[in-house]
């Protein structure tokens, strides 16, 4: 069987942690990247083994640390991926399915936080042919560098959510607008409008019936996975501080405790909002010890510290919640 941990950290040893500046610097992810992720199959991961969850969350959080706009563009991939494997559209999953898995069509995803009942910004009114789409979802990666998006729209009269694919180009009722990111630049992160964007029934993943209250299984593994982002930063910040010769054991005793209750809360042991706030919490923390361990050249453009620092702001931000949010900025030791 593939160790995909050490798998992942032999990527990152050898292939994004070296070119990790280059890409900050220069707001570009090398194609050799994905080529890479590809070739060693970790587009289809899910599939690879028998612990998902755990697997996508620990090799997300080293490739993460290895280079985080790679690996944020990559994390999305799953969201569709798994959304089209579920799908009971036949049609759409033959077309899509073998190849999502092999990395042979890559695919990002506009999360269904967009749609929510109470408060949607995609919005889908049904026609004899599919749907139309309008709103706008503020923030979705990987424009430009995958092939196709999973979108998720909120449908008032039915009072059902609606994903389906789409390719990942502007068109007609569709507009990208780049967005430039303290960090993660690279990931290519647009705000899309839809006017009244046109979506075949052929084209539909599924629609579902609104869910409100109360977290499901799948919800609290989204959670998890999510939380590979902060832990991965600070990952990368201890690595970091073993490097420049001021390592921290505590620290390194803090993360593998966080970790822990991120994976406990995933399985309803614990509130997964207040685990994923303490890991947000924690890659400030750590990128702030490594930061004043550099000293002054982590106040200077390019240098691997000063990244760190705008990274971990980054993830407390990035994935976030309003319930993690809340929980963040009413802690009583920040």
């Amino acid at each position: 069987m593939t160790d995909w941990v050490q798998q992942a950290q032999t990527l990152t040893d050898q292939v994004l942690r070296p070119a990790a500046a280059e890409v900050d610097t220069s707001g570009k992810i090398p194609p050799s990247h994905f080529s890479a992720l590809r070739d060693r199959g970790f587009y289809g991961l899910a599939f690879a083994t028998r612990d998902p969850v755990n697997t996508l969350a620990d090799v997300g959080e080293i490739l993460i640390s290895g280079c985080l706009a790679t690996a944020f563009v990559w994390a999305q991939h799953h969201g569709t991926l798994l959304r089209i494997m579920m799908s009971r559209n036949n049609t759409l999953k033959a077309r899509y399915l073998a190849d999502l898995r092999s990395g042979a069509v890559t695919a990002g995803v506009s999360g269904s936080g967009y749609a929510n009942p109470d408060n949607p910004v995609i919005v889908a009114t049904e026609t004899d042919d599919g749907y139309t789409i309008t709103g706008q979802a503020p923030f979705v990666t990987g424009w430009g560098l995958v092939d196709t998006i999973g979108v998720t729209a909120f449908d008032t009269r039915a009072q059902k959510t609606v994903t389906f694919l789409m390719d990942a180009t502007d068109g007609r009722g569709v507009h990208a607008n780049r967005i430039c990111l303290s960090a993660a630049d690279a990931s290519n992160t647009v705000e899309l409008t839809f006017n009244g964007y046109e979506v075949p029934h052929a084209s539909v993943i599924h629609v579902r019936k609104a869910r409100r209250g109360g977290l499901s299984i799948a919800d609290r593994a989204i959670l998890r996975i999510n939380g590979s982002l902060a832990l991965g930063v600070a990952r990368a910040c201890l690595t970091e501080a073993d490097r420049i010769g001021h390592p921290c054991p505590q620290l390194r005793e803090t993360h593998t405790t966080i970790r822990t209750a991120l994976n406990n809360a995933a399985t309803g042991d614990g509130d997964i909002y207040n685990a994923r706030a303490q890991a947000s919490q924690f890659a400030v923390t750590a990128a702030t010890y490594v930061a004043t361990a550099a000293g002054s050249r982590s106040v200077t453009r390019g240098e691997p510290t000063e990244r760190l620092v705008r990274e971990a702001a980054f993830s407390a931000v990035c994935t976030t919640t309003p319930e993690i949010k809340s929980r963040i900025l009413t802690a009583r030791h920040p």
